[in-house]
Formats: C-alpha cells, sequence, structure tokens
C-alpha cells in the first residue's frame, strides 16, 4: 500500500482560483495522456466484450434496427423494453461492473498526474493503484458517483451543474489520505461547501474541456475525457495540500 504525507515542496501548487487550476491540470494532463487513452481503449475493449456476453450489445442493436425500420421513435416499445426484468436485470450489473472497472482508473489517472507533478518516473502499472489500494471504498465511493450523475441527469441536467461540485474532492482524498467513502464524501463536501462558488464554475469548466473531444467526430474524446480527474488532483493540491509519496 502506498503512503503519503503533506506538503512536498518540488511539485507545483495552483493558486485557488479556476484559471490557475484549470491550467495546472492542463499542464500536466499533456503530458500523460497516454496513460488513460490506453486504460479508456482497454476499458471500452472490456465493456464490449461484456455487453456481447451479456446479450446488451445484441439487445441494443435490435432496438435500433426496429427504429429504423419503422422509420420513427416508438416510446411504447422502449418503454416494454425498459420495463422488462431481464433488462433491468442486465443493466443493473452492467453499471456495477462498469464502475468496478472505471472508479479505479480514475484514482490511476488522479495518482499519475501526482507523479507527473513531482516529476517521478512513471510506470504503467501506476494506471492500477486504485485495484490494489483502497479498492472497496473507491467502487463504493464510484457508486455514490454514479447514482448522484444519474439522478441528476434525468431530472433534466441542470442540478448536476449544481450538485456534482460537492464530489469533486472525493477521488483524490481516497488516495492520498486512504480515507471511507463516506469520509472522503464528507471531506468533500465540507470543502466545497465553503468554496462553493469556485468549485461550481471549476467543475463546470473542468467538464466541458474534457468532452472537447467531442468536436473532433467525437473520435477526440478518447483523448479528452479523462481530463476532468486530473482537474479533481490540482483542486485537492489548492484547496487541501500536495502530497508526496514516501518510499
Amino acid at each position: 500500500m502506498e503512503n503519503f504525507n503533506e506538503f512536498e515542496n518540488t511539485g507545483t501548487v495552483p493558486d485557488r482560483d479556476t484559471g490557475n487550476i484549470i491550467s495546472h491540470a492542463f499542464e500536466i494532463y499533456k503530458g500523460i495522456f497516454m496513460y488513460p487513452l490506453v486504460a479508456g481503449i482497454l476499458y471500452f475493449i472490456a465493456l464490449s466484450v461484456i455487453a456481447s456476453i451479456t446479450g446488451l450489445g445484441a439487445l441494443f442493436m435490435e432496438m435500433g434496427q426496429n427504429s429504423q425500420s419503422m422509420g420513427s421513435y416508438d416510446p411504447e416499445m422502449y418503454n416494454d423494453i425498459y420495463r422488462s426484468t431481464p433488462f433491468l436485470t442486465f443493466m443493473g450489473g452492467f453499471s456495477i461492473i462498469n464502475i468496478l472497472l472505471f472508479s479505479p482508473l480514475i484514482v490511476g489517472t488522479i495518482y499519475i498526474a501526482h507523479k507527473k507533478n513531482l516529476n517521478q518516473k512513471i510506470d504503467f502499472s501506476d494506471l492500477f493503484i486504485g485495484y490494489r489500494q483502497n479498492f472497496l471504498h473507491i467502487v463504493l465511493y464510484g457508486l455514490i458517483f454514479s447514482i448522484a450523475s444519474i439522478i441528476c441527469t434525468n431530472l433534466c441536467y441542470v442540478p448536476a451543474i449544481f450538485v456534482m461540485p460537492f464530489l469533486f474532492l472525493g477521488y483524490p482524498f481516497l488516495l492520498f489520505q486512504n480515507v471511507s467513502a463516506i469520509e472522503a464524501l464528507k471531506n468533500s463536501f465540507e470543502i466545497v461547501k465553503n468554496n462553493y462558488g469556485n468549485f461550481l464554475l471549476l467543475n463546470l469548466l473542468a467538464f466541458l474541456c474534457s468532452y472537447l473531444g467531442l468536436i473532433g467526430c467525437c473520435i477526440g474524446i478518447i483523448l479528452t475525457y479523462m481530463f476532468y480527474y486530473s482537474t479533481m488532483y490540482s483542486a485537492y493540491c489548492a484547496y487541501v495540500a500536495l502530497p508526496r509519496q514516501l518510499d
């Protein structure tokens, strides 16, 4: 298990304003984006295999073909599929597997961003630190994060702008302080509550920057989608401390 201590002087710490944090995150991310890129490719391959095994891939293809053959959107057909027990069971299991795969990769991206900031040698295995350290709490926090995101999305997206900032620092707390999921949520909430305006803007800008890749015919999203989590690291440095790894 990795151990961390606070206040290392060899890395850089951004000021507590949105522009500096975004710039800090960008400078780090442009030096590490190949790692989350490879991880993202492996992640999407794994999801495709799982979708194929569970039958979800075939189900979605059938839905698309039916929609094309009818030439229009049929809400009744989709409602029948969504209400069916096998579909809900598959989707529930698929979502859990998604969280199991993806949440540790978020922590790995944050860890690589930290090593880049300290000019330490980065190994590809660093990307998978979330599978080796505090795994259960990382997955639990990923579940909390996903549930909050889904609820906000189903309420026409607007609540996400105001709610998701409170969860912004949870993943760095899980990595650098090895706390429980609930403790990470509490710590993140306390800091964001006292700096809500800054985190409201930071969360929105980080999200928009992460999805800039959609402009490039959607292919560029593979390069930019993890920038959101690199911003979490920079915000942690600014509002908590710059941790260092102890050998």
